[in-house]
């Protein structure tokens, strides 16, 4: 780098260069910071103080692994730029982080239009043969958008493996649910191998409808708000159940749910139950 660079011109340079890695576990957060000192290196001509350097590094991690480790004092969501995506850690019990301003609004309105035509009432899974049963528990409506079917789905895939540090095969298609005035999920357990849920709202709802957790450390309740998602661990690290993971979609009292569910399994997702499929007439399963 020239000696006419400026330190706001190094950052970005900085930023852009390190947000190329892929940190997957601490062998590569090791690696990560052995090259932001390498990289710093290249910087020799340019003045940069502790301080700046300890801002670049934290930015130039992923968004997960920042919310982890940085000690700095939290902003406060008032003082954020408008539609800023930031994580916030939720719980512990389970594991669970939501992160506002996930998705565009028009985003969101591109996952409602693609399913409504299709949406069927939604069933509970048979473990057995991976049919499944309509049930007063589990009273939405829903169907699923198979991985990569246009290039707004694959983007938004795409920003979920960023964000959750999964891969992208290793998810389910999407599934969009839609909950009406009354409608809703008695506790359940996110099963079927599935090691974690990363669940979008595409819609506001004036009242109702929070994704509840009766297990959890400090009773967990999230709101549905437009854009924004939740990932929430469904095994522990050791890839037992986590009891605390039990959850539930209270009914809507007053307005109109939309939500979109991505499940990731530990391993590439070739549908061991069922595999899934989006064509034109629809979502169908095929053995």
């Amino acid at each position: 780098m020239s000696m006419s660079t400026s330190p706001s011109t190094a950052s970005q340079y900085l930023k852009e260069r390190l947000q190329k890695l892929k940190i997957y576990g601490v062998s590569d957060l090791m690696q990560h910071i052995d090259t932001f000192k390498e990289t710093m290196g290249d910087t020799v001509n340019v003045k940069i103080d502790d301080l700046n350097n300890l801002s670049v590094l934290f930015c130039s991690l992923p968004p997960l692994l920042t919310a982890l480790t940085c000690k700095i004092e939290k902003v406060d969501a008032s003082l954020r730029f408008p539609h800023e995506r930031w994580p916030e850690v939720i719980s512990w019990k389970p594991r669970a982080f939501l992160y506002h301003n996930f998705l565009k609004n028009e985003e969101c309105e591109h996952l409602i239009s693609l399913a409504k035509p299709y949406m069927k009432r939604s069933r509970l899974r048979d473990p057995g043969n991976g049919g499944g049963d309509e049930s007063s528990a589990r009273t939405s409506t829903g169907t699923f958008i198979g991985r990569g079917h246009d290039k707004i789905v694959e983007e938004i895939e795409n920003r979920i493996s960023e964000f959750t540090f999964l891969p992208v095969e290793n998810g389910e298609g999407l599934q969009v649910i839609n909950y009406e005035v009354g409608q809703k999920f008695d506790p359940h357990y996110d099963g079927f191998g599935r090691l974690a849920t990363f669940l979008m709202y595409l819609s506001d709802v004036d009242d109702g409808g929070e994704t509840a957790f009766p297990m959890s450390s400090g009773r967990l309740s999230v709101s549905a708000k437009k854009g924004d998602a939740v990932l929430f661990w469904n095994k522990r690290p050791d890839g037992s159940q986590d009891p605390s993971s039990l959850h539930c979609g209270r009914p809507v009292i007053k307005g109109n749910k939309w939500a979109s569910t991505k499940w990731f399994h530990p391993q590439e997702f070739k549908g061991s139950y069922k595999t899934q499929q989006y064509n034109p007439k629809g979502f169908i399963h095929k053995k």
